[in-house]
């Protein structure tokens, strides 16, 4: 067979491309141990995000399954401290069906096998990693963002309201004197006021009812006055019966507080039934005399003259 010569020099130089683009790898090799003393059995399983590494190899996103057999760990990895980027290795170790724990690699390069604490990423801002190929340190820096650098942050964390020193959980919730968010105070069956004070909760049952009261007085043809238990709130609400005929307000009587005045023509007379219902004051609403731009008495006040 005949093999041209131009054709084999290019094969040759296909492989040496090829060879030549292998990236350097890093070995790390360790002993698992649990907390008891016995040998981790189980896999760690290995994740990395796209990075190119030093020598300008890209390294596309992947994973990788590694078996730890009798606690020995060994995996062989690109570096990913002197890569273009910031990348590192997301491990999850799984044993009995279950992840167990995770943690994150940076992998410095190195010709000599390197042990998880050379390479496992801290909580510290800055972890620093050997590279035994130079004989120096490298710096891996986290860095640490300010409130300042997000634009909008400072602004919006300032219009929150911030937690007061009375502050509880699971305590109904009041803004104090100064926009912080305070618990209130007090007994949990008090009641709570828009003011965030609290104290005993003053509940009425609403307005009450008078029915068929019999008014006191001397029913002789000749006594005009007779008084009730207590004055009707509204005056309106009374509704007075003389032998079962509803009698009228200022026609056949007057009312002033719980006093009844009959008119002449209208008095009762000896063996008259006198029977009345009225309804008393609501807790709720006020009774008094009304005052400002009002005048008479609540709960039926009227605008008071000029206003």
């Amino acid at each position: 067979m005949r093999v041209r010569f131009g054709t084999v020099l290019v094969a040759l130089v296909a492989l040496a491309t090829i060879a030549s683009g292998v990236p350097s790898l890093t070995t790390i090799e360790d002993v698992l141990y649990k907390a008891d003393g016995t040998v981790f059995n189980g896999v760690a399983f290995i994740e990395w995000k796209s990075f190119q590494a030093s020598d300008s190899t890209t390294i596309a996103t992947n994973s990788l399954t590694v078996p730890i057999v009798n606690g020995v760990l060994r995996v062989q990895l690109v570096p990913t401290t002197t890569a273009t980027t910031t990348a590192y290795y997301s491990v999850r170790y799984f044993s009995d069906g279950r992840m167990q724990f995770e943690e994150k690699w940076a992998v410095p390069p190195s010709t000599t096998v390197l042990q998880l604490k050379d390479i496992r990423v801290t909580s510290s801002t800055t972890t620093t990693t050997p590279d035994t190929t130079t004989g120096e340190s490298s710096a891996d820096t986290l860095t640490q963002i300010q409130e300042s650098d997000v634009v909008g942050l400072v602004a919006d964390l300032a219009a929150r309201p911030l937690k007061g020193a009375e502050y509880t959980p699971s305590r109904a919730a009041v803004i104090n004197e100064s926009g912080m968010i305070d618990a209130v105070l007090g007994s949990v069956t008090d009641c709570v006021r828009v003011d965030g004070s609290s104290g005993p909760c003053d509940i009425t049952a609403g307005p009450v009812f008078v029915d068929a009261e019999i008014p006191v007085g001397t029913v002789d043809g000749s006594n005009a006055v007779f008084t009730l238990a207590q004055s009707p709130s509204p005056v309106a609400s009374l509704v007075l019966y003389r032998n079962g005929v509803l009698q009228k307000a200022d026609l056949d009587f007057t009312l002033y507080e719980n006093t009844i005045t009959f008119q002449t023509a209208s008095i009762p007379q000896s063996g008259d039934v006198l029977l009345a219902s009225y309804r008393l004051a609501d807790g709720t609403n006020p009774s008094n005399e009304a005052g400002g731009a009002l005048t008479g008495l609540y709960p039926n006040p009227v605008l008071a003259e000029g206003v």
